[in-house]
Order: C-alpha cells, then sequence, then structure tokens
C-alpha cells in the first residue's frame, strides 16, 4: 500500500545526509501523507523529518510462494510455534502475536548482525533459515499478499534514526533493507515528540486498532526498526441468522464459566496435529484462512503448544493437506489486545548475545560519523496483536518495535460429521494458504463477559 508513497510525494533529502541536516529550505511535507481507510493526514511532526530511499537497491529474483521448500515452510512455522509456547509458559491468558511482524521488524534487524550474533538470530527467529533464505521468503510474503484485493492488508515498515549528527546507517545495510523491506526512515530527535511520532504511525498504518506501542524512549536509543500490520477480511461464505447462536457457554481455563455467542457452520477443510483436531475456514478469495485447533479432551492450550514443539510436527503442512472432509464447527465471537516484551522471550529461548551490550554485534548497522568508541545490541523487542472475530470476518492488527542502544557512560539508566465445539481453550491462526504459513497465531483461554 505505501510502496511508491515516498517517491508520490516528493522527496526530502537524502541518505547521504542521514548523520547531518536537511537539504537548505526544504521541509517534510508529511501532512500530504494519507491514511489507508479514513483518509486523515499522518500526526507526525516536522521534527520527524522523512528522508529519501533513493539508494541503489539489490536485484531480488522474482519467484512464487510456491517456490517455497516444505523444509523451508516447517522451519518458519516451527519457530512460531516454539515462540507461542515460549510465551504461553509464563502467560495463561489470552495470547496472540504476529509472526509476519515480528519477523518483519528481526528481519530488518538481521541484516546489520554478524558472527555469534546472527548465527542465534538465525537460529531462534529463523526456526533455522539462513539469512539469505529467511529474508527472500519475507521479501515473497510482503510482495505476493499486498495484491490480494479480497481482503485489506496494509504492512509497513520504518527506520527511526537519532537525529543528533554522531550516527549513520551503514550503506550495506541501507541497500539490502530497502531492497527486502521497504522501510519509510526517519531522522528524529528521540523526546517526547519522537515517542508519539512513532506511536502515530503505527496507529496510522493500523489503522487505529494499536494506538501505542513504545512507553518511552530509552536515552540509550539510536534506532528504532518498526513494523506495523493490519488484516481484514470477510468470511468466504457469510453467517445466515440461523447460524447465530446467542447465550451459548464458555468453559475458560480456570474452568469458571463465560457466556458467548456461537457462530454454526459446515467447513470442508478438517485435520489433525498432535493431539488436536482442526478446521479451516476460508477468507474471501481463499488467499488467506481462519485455522482453529481445539486440544483434546482434559488438554490446556499450553500443554498441547508444548507436545507440538516437542514434536516439531508441520503445522504449515497440516493446514496445506488438510482433509476435504465435512466438519460441524462451533466458533465463539470474540475479540482481544495483547501485548508482550519479546527480549525477555527470546532470551528464555537461549537467544541472548543480540541483548548482550558486551557481545552482540551489529557492526554492519550502524556507524559512528565521529569515530567514537561504541557498541550497539537489541535493548527492547514490543510486540503488540489486537483481533475481532465476529459473523462477518476478521480484523487483526500487528505492530512490533526493536529497539537499538549504544552505550552511553554519561547517562544514567533506569531498568523497567466430525463436530468442533470451541467451548473451552483453542488454538487458532490466521494464515497465508498457499504456504499455510501463519501470520497471526494465539491461543484463547478465556472469554470476557
Amino acid at each position: 500500500m505505501k510502496k511508491n508513497l515516498l517517491r508520490s510525494i516528493g522527496i526530502i533529502g537524502t541518505l547521504s545526509m542521514l548523520a547531518g541536516c536537511t537539504t537548505p529550505g526544504s521541509s517534510p511535507i508529511l501532512e500530504e501523507i494519507k491514511l489507508p481507510n479514513n483518509g486523515s493526514p499522518a500526526k507526525i511532526s516536522n521534527e520527524s523529518v522523512l528522508l529519501s530511499k533513493d539508494v541503489q537497491t539489490l536485484m531480488i529474483e522474482k519467484t512464487e510462494l510456491s517456490d517455497i521448500s516444505d523444509e523451508q515452510r516447517a522451519c518458519l512455522s516451527n519457530a512460531s510455534i516454539a515462540l507461542l509456547n515460549r510465551i504461553s509458559k509464563d502467560d495463561k491468558g489470552n495470547v496472540l502475536i504476529s509472526p509476519y511482524s515480528i519477523n518483519t521488524a528481526l528481519g530488518m534487524t538481521e541484516l546489520g548482525a554478524g558472527n555469534e550474533t546472527l548465527k542465534q538470530m538465525e537460529e531462534t527467529v529463523n526456526g533455522g533459515l539462513s539469512r539469505s533464505e529467511f529474508e527472500t521468503i519475507m521479501y515473497r510474503l510482503r510482495e505476493e499478499t499486498v495484491s490480494d484485493d479480497q481482503v485489506k492488508w496494509n504492512t509497513a515498515n520504518s527506520l527511526w534514526l537519532k537525529d543528533d549528527g554522531r550516527w549513520a546507517l551503514r550503506d550495506e545495510f541501507l541497500t539490502e533493507t530497502v531492497s527486502y523491506y521497504d522501510p519509510e526512515i526517519y531522522k528524529a530527535p528521540f523526546n517526547d515528540q519522537t515517542l508519539k511520532d512513532i506511536n502515530s504511525w503505527v496507529s496510522n498504518e493500523t489503522d487505529k486498532k494499536i494506538t501505542q506501542i513504545l512507553d518511552k524512549i530509552d536515552p540509550r536509543a539510536v534506532l528504532y526498526l518498526v513494523n506495523a500490520t493490519a488484516f481484514e477480511a470477510e468470511w468466504e461464505t457469510m453467517y445466515e441468522e440461523d447460524d447465530i447462536f446467542e447465550g451459548r457457554t464458555f468453559t475458560n481455563a480456570d474452568n469458571s464459566s463465560s457466556e458467548v455467542t456461537m457462530l454454526t457452520s459446515t467447513e470442508n477443510r478438517y485435520f489433525t496435529l498432535g493431539k488436536g483436531e482442526g478446521f479451516i475456514k476460508p477468507y474471501k478469495g481463499g488467499r488467506f484462512a481462519y485455522v482453529a485447533i481445539l486440544p483434546e479432551e482434559g488438554m490446556g492450550t499450553d500443554e498441547y503448544l508444548e507436545d507440538l514443539a516437542a514434536s516439531k510436527e508441520d503445522f504449515s503442512k497440516a493446514v496445506r493437506e488438510a482433509d476435504y472432509e465435512s466438519v460441524i464447527v462451533h466458533l465463539p465471537e470474540y475479540s482481544m489486545d495483547y501485548d508482550v516484551k519479546l527480549h525477555e522471550v527470546y532470551k528464555n529461548m537461549g537467544m541472548d548475545i543480540p541483548f548482550d551490550e558486551n557481545k552482540a554485534d551489529f557492526h554492519d548497522m550502524i556507524t559512528s560519523t565521529a569515530g567514537e568508541p561504541y557498541n550497539v545490541w537489541i535493548g527492547r523487542i514490543l510486540h503488540k496483536t489486537h483481533i475481532e472475530v465476529d459473523r462477518k470476518g476478521t480484523k487483526a492488527a500487528a505492530a512490533t518495535v526493536v529497539e537499538m542502544n549504544i552505550k552511553c557512560q554519561s547517562i544514567e539508566v533506569v531498568e523497567e460429521p466430525k463436530i468442533i465445539v470451541l467451548d473451552r481453550p483453542f488454538v487458532y491462526a490466521i494464515v497465508e494458504t498457499e504456504t499455510g504459513i501463519p501470520f497471526f497465531i494465539g491461543c484463547q483461554n478465556t472469554m470476557s463477559n
């Protein structure tokens, strides 16, 4: 949606000025940027200067999603399940993450990583895929899915560089990031106004589903890498009035009960995965689908995910190869918001070097214009999601921010037929149907009355 935006609104400045000032007499014309849905101007101040992306880009071979191998799909799906499983160990409530948003933000970050830092990210984030494989797949997913006119789909990326004249983005990092992820690039003073600007940018790109992703600007922060994703689709087959049942009961994970509205339908794709059975419910156009998995009786979603992560059964393969078999589905209407500090989660998964100020290697990302000694590492990874599932379809949004920090000694920092009735905790996802790769995945353990 925003692919050619920078070139179409009039570019200000050049990338060679990233560590300096804007062109004399030029001024940002960010007020011309329109929101994807309601046409209101983006609320980004003139302090955050939008820069040109006119760099030499890579020639990326045009391939199809079908060219992604089964092994590559399995790697990405297994990484998503492993991440959801790790989060669920510590959070017994409702959980929802967007692997697509997370992978995009961390994919940009990987382009500046080297040595053991990169190896840990490849193993944990990429599921074992090399950086080149991972970036190519993420590029394909972005290019293919944004062209679908049957769903409202927006994905946008941005880089926010601290504007104090001391730092610049390395040329190779810029070339690769622009080639694979097409981000908007800003210089900003990293003050309270920058905080508002980043949050406004995310709010704009998620159709105001996520209005705040950052709570503060860390004094050590020098770069923010941000992804925002929004999804809205109607069911391929709409529910009739006779399919909607009010006042039904959902048994929560703590054995309490909630009253819900159940939507009943007959779907034609059924599968089993581990100790659970699931169905696929397509959205208009068939490019995306809703998937839900009900663990066997007596098994919670946390136990189910742990078993699935341990066995490394291929989620994406189960989705792609689901049987054409009728299944009666009772789906509750629900909505939720979720946020998680992924830096803590990834540390618990063994990916610790990228967060270690003494060991992290991101020398390929940022350079000092004054030749000062510095060390770059990931300070925080913040992730927020939103979802609404009802009789019309699904609305979902996600945002991910990766905060890159630089050591600064002068600042003191303070730390912070078959029948599936989804009437008890279940796992669900929004998937791209050709690959089976989950763009959103979560578990619904409780319903609010």
